[in-house]
């Protein structure tokens, strides 16, 4: 028997990224730090969790959460290998989501005088939906058709392609 479930809450660590595949498939990408318990009187330390996510859970994801948000992702843990623009190869971990739960309010802004505030954002849970009701090549030919030449190092120094 295999099992590969991953739950985090975290924070942002920077805006969702939204794209589509050749097909349309809507793909968010963001990180989140979590920070790592600590003993009284230690400095906080943090790990970083690449997200991918795919469909209405992606255009929910976009549309709703920035930079600094808390929230719970629940997914699996994925591997992808990959070839750096010097011919290195490189392996890439990352969380693909099935759940992601918003666990903050948005803040209200001050509203002028006379002017009625906007509610805040309720906190829930947007799901991905079952293998059953997708296609199940969307997730490997976003991988197929994606530009892998790596950018920016990411917060621990290594090489992300989708930067």
């Amino acid at each position: 028997m295999n099992y590969n479930r991953i739950i985090l809450v975290g924070r942002l660590t920077r805006d969702p990224e939204l794209r589509a595949t050749p097909d349309g498939v809507s793909v968010v990408r963001f990180s989140i730090a979590v920070n790592r318990p600590t003993r009284q009187g230690e400095e906080q330390q943090a790990d970083y969790f690449d997200i991918v996510a795919f469909r209405q859970l992606a255009d929910t994801v976009a549309n709703y959460m920035t930079k600094g948000r808390l929230v719970l992702v629940e997914g699996r843990l994925q591997t992808r290998r990959y070839t750096d623009r010097e011919g290195n190869p490189r392996r890439a971990f990352e969380v693909l989501a099935d759940t992601v739960r918003f666990l903050e309010r948005r803040e209200v802004e001050a509203e002028p005088v006379g002017v009625e505030p906007a509610p805040a954002f309720e906190a829930r849970t947007v799901q991905a939906p079952t293998a059953a009701t997708t296609a199940p090549s969307a997730e490997n030919d976003y991988y197929d058709e994606i530009d892998l030449e790596p950018g920016a190092l990411d917060d621990e120094g290594v090489d992300d392609p989708f930067r």
